[in-house]
């Protein structure tokens, strides 16, 4: 007999922080692995699908992996002043209640980048259109400030993969993750409390901490997990989009692990354990 695999069910999210309904490349794209990829147009309906992805499969376990950071570098919440004991959580918290996002995509993240560089004491976060740049968030990067703070998981993946992650402040042109951040992290704040949910899911490492299994012995549990397509080759020919092709090759390659009997190690990062402290306690980690 082979090893016991540990999910059911891998989902895959290539998310996109577009302020208006899109479709094609550089928009939403969802590959629940085994099925065709979806192409969805805002936020707000892949959150509804998701939910009912979710609820559709209660007696299995699944992974969902979300390819934006769960986390910002150790100290960031602390610097901001954002209330709570665990500093991941207070971030979340803020974000879920700060970012507005409408069913057409229009948000407010501007807004709320401004607002966290007010708390900073500086402007971390740039990267906005004219019309919202302001005294707290600049259309470029301040002079000044270093282009990129790594989390301890970015330069793990970096020392390995040889790819440069993309620093979580930029939130406009090539390599903007950090709208993707803002927009992304209370969607999943949302999934994991709500109340159909919220019995079976947990998000990797923050609350199942770096565990062979993150399904805590629970046959319906829902793990979410930051992921990073590119860690991965991609398949050239199974899609003509390459935000498809990143969640079609992705969830394929976790899948394969998982059947092997090794993807549980990669819940488990053999860690230095000051790393894995900080790790826990407000950057979190890429699944790879």
């Amino acid at each position: 007999m082979g090893p016991r695999s540990l999910f059911d069910v891998i989902v895959v999210i290539d998310w996109s922080a577009s302020s208006t309904p899109k479709l094609g490349a550089d928009s939403i794209w969802l590959c629940e692995h085994g099925q065709p990829p979806r192409n969805i147009s805002t936020r707000a309906a892949t959150e509804r699908h998701l939910h009912q992805l979710l609820s559709d499969h209660h007696e299995q376990r699944v992974l969902v992996g979300f390819d934006f950071s769960f986390g910002y570098p150790h100290g960031f919440a602390a610097a901001a002043a954002l209330p709570g004991s665990r500093p991941w959580e207070a971030t979340w918290q803020h974000l879920a209640d700060s970012v507005a996002d409408d069913e057409r995509n229009r948000n407010n993240r501007w807004a709320v980048a401004a607002d966290l560089n007010a708390r900073l004491g500086t402007n971390r976060f740039w990267g906005a259109p004219p019309s919202n740049a302001g005294p707290h968030l600049t259309a470029r990067r301040p002079p000044g400030t270093a282009p990129l703070s790594l989390r301890h998981t970015d330069a793990t993946v970096r020392s390995t993969s040889g790819r440069l992650p993309f620093a979580p402040w930029q939130l406009l042109g090539a390599g903007s993750v950090g709208s993707q951040m803002l927009t992304g992290i209370p969607v999943v704040h949302r999934l994991r409390h709500s109340p159909a949910l919220i019995e079976r899911a947990r998000v990797w490492p923050f609350e199942t901490g770096f565990t062979i299994d993150p399904c805590e012995g629970r046959s319906n549990a829902i793990v979410f997990a930051e992921v990073w397509p590119s860690t991965v080759p991609l398949d050239a020919g199974s899609h003509e989009v390459k935000d498809a092709r990143q969640v079609l090759t992705l969830s394929a390659e976790l899948a394969k692990l998982d059947a092997l009997g090794l993807l549980a190690d990669r819940f488990a990062p053999t860690l230095d354990p000051l790393v894995a402290a900080t790790a826990l306690a407000e950057e979190g980690w890429v699944l790879h």
